[in-house]
């Protein structure tokens, strides 16, 4: 199955479930705004979509499920840790080894959903 949709519309996140026909093991997001530039409207902006991502992972996940989301550093993210290490066993920042070292891209890993 192959969905093409903007995950902000409003409709996109039930579209997404319906497709699963069931709760997955794993929800993986890789979406990230289009870069301005500037460091602080790039984090934020991406830390909206990860924001996204993780509610849809609260709702449709299996208990013991993990989600991974793709962030960039810049300090505002605490309320989002938050919220999933009270839903998740463990929470990690990882940063894939290929990833420049200079560069600001990371993931947040959340793993064993505790549903």
């Amino acid at each position: 199955i192959i969905l093409q949709m903007d995950f902000l519309d409003s409709d996109a996140p039930q579209k997404l479930a319906e497709a699963l026909g069931g709760q997955p093991d794993v929800v993986l997001s890789d979406m990230a705004a289009p870069t301005t530039g500037h460091r602080r409207t790039d984090h934020l902006r991406t830390m909206h979509l990860c924001e996204v991502a993780a509610d849809f992972a609260l709702h449709v996940l299996k208990p013991g499920g993990h989600f991974l989301a793709k962030t960039f550093q810049g300090g505002a993210e605490n309320e989002l840790l938050s919220l999933l290490k009270q839903n998740f066993r463990s929470v990690h920042h990882v940063k894939p080894p290929a990833s420049r070292d200079e560069s600001v891209e990371l993931y947040l890993l959340a793993k064993e959903f505790k549903g």
